[in-house]
């Protein structure tokens, strides 16, 4: 049998899976999948982070997170500064799990004690911004910074809805955001752009949206970036049209590219988005991290 540490954020979007909890123990033992638990609860920003910095990997056999996204980027961010490979396993319980549902990871108390008994892992890439590191994604300009100006408040009564009420309530001034980047490709190709928005990702679910960026795949050793490029308001709904007939990537107002290394700046004063949570300005180098993470996965 196994040890495990449990890492807890209580205020995590979505309360019943806090309501589970319970439930998750008392399985895990009464299916002799662990002999040993130790449970860590997080009460403020970056308590998962600076905990699993200073875990002992001999002492356990897995991790388990439950929480959103921003959670479990704290986690993976302990784990990878620290070259950690204790398998980790995901119970999202955040408002969007853009990372987890990527994976087709369950949060369902028996399917996740159905993986933990088959205990099949995945090694995958993540992304490293700066001296920070993120599962799913660093993106900055419009709509960027909706995930973590939305109240907590906001986020457990309504869910991913309270993220639309934001977008929709600031909709004019988020349309007239426009950006003048710099980009720098591999350390050899530099480009420029006026842009509406970018984003730098390691999967290809963003926001809730599937396919954002549709080529993209944990395990290539690449990220993706995409640019909005600067257009006017009929083109970005032409554009929409485009993500729906899944051929967007090809349109005349996107830049897409993939990469091991980008460095992206800008004379503006921007912050970033990383994995849902307020993150660094500009200027700001990201780049792969190959095969740093495992994950328990169905």
């Amino acid at each position: 049998m196994k040890r495990c540490l449990l890492i807890i954020n209580p205020s995590s979007g979505q309360r019943t899976i806090q309501n589970s909890l319970d439930k998750l123990t008392g399985q895990l033992i009464l299916q002799q999948l662990v002999n040993h638990i130790d449970v860590f609860y997080t009460k403020k920003k970056d308590d998962a982070y600076n905990h699993v910095l200073n875990v002992d990997e001999k002492n356990y056999d897995f991790i388990i997170v439950v929480g959103g996204d921003g959670t479990i980027n704290e986690v993976v961010s302990g784990m990878v500064s620290t070259n950690k490979k204790i398998p980790l396993c995901i119970l999202a319980a955040g408002t969007v799990n853009d990372f987890a549902n990527y994976l087709n990871l369950p949060n369902q108390v028996d399917k996740v004690c159905a993986m933990i008994k088959q205990f099949k892992t995945l090694c995958l890439d993540v992304g490293k911004i700066n001296d920070r590191y993120f599962m799913n994604v660093a993106a900055g300009g419009m709509f960027s910074d909706v995930s973590f100006t939305v109240s907590k408040a906001d986020k457990k009564r309504l869910g991913p809805l309270a993220y639309y009420i934001n977008g929709i309530a600031n909709l004019p001034s988020q349309l007239n955001t426009n950006i003048d980047l710099k980009v720098v490709i591999d350390n050899y190709e530099t480009k420029e752009f006026e842009a509406k928005m970018f984003m730098v990702s390691n999967t290809n679910r963003v926001g809730g949206f599937d396919r954002i960026i549709p080529y993209a795949d944990v395990q290539d050793g690449l990220l993706d970036l995409i640019i909005i490029k600067k257009c006017s308001v009929t083109d970005l709904m032409t554009l929409s049209k485009d993500y729906l007939l899944h051929k967007h990537a090809k349109s005349p107002f996107i830049f897409y590219t993939q990469a091991k290394k980008i460095t992206i700046s800008t004379k503006q004063e921007l912050v970033i988005d990383i994995d849902g949570e307020e993150g660094s300005p500009l200027p700001v180098t990201i780049e792969v991290v190959p095969q740093a993470l495992n994950i328990l996965i169905p």
